[in-house]
């Protein structure tokens, strides 16, 4: 599926940035961050009220091996309206290739 996507930076974290995406008629929000994948990060990052709501909560951990376009699409074509993805990135180089993908120029 290719999927035309938007995003707009919503808010400044420690690490990285918090984003709403638009993927054709999909409307998440999505953290980007440099860091190892650690659910502590994540329990930090969304607020209790979003896990006691019902929305699902996808993690991913994008590294420098792999297609990143391909990693982050593939996250986008699982999610419902209205869930929310963390992007864990190995390092920078990969951190500014998942925003490329996400329609974002950092």
């Amino acid at each position: 599926m290719d999927l035309m996507i938007q995003s707009q930076l919503a808010e400044n974290i420690d690490g990285g940035v918090l984003l709403d995406v638009s993927a054709d008629d999909l409307n998440v929000r999505a953290y980007v961050v440099i860091a190892s994948v650690d659910l502590n990060i994540v329990e930090k990052l969304i607020p209790v009220s979003v896990f006691e709501s019902g929305v699902q909560v996808h993690v991913a951990g994008i590294q420098s091996n792999t297609d990143i376009a391909e990693e982050v699409i593939q996250i986008l074509e699982n999610m419902s309206p209205q869930d929310i993805v963390v992007y864990f990135c190995e390092n920078a180089l990969v951190y500014g290739e998942t925003l490329a993908v996400l329609g974002i120029k950092h």
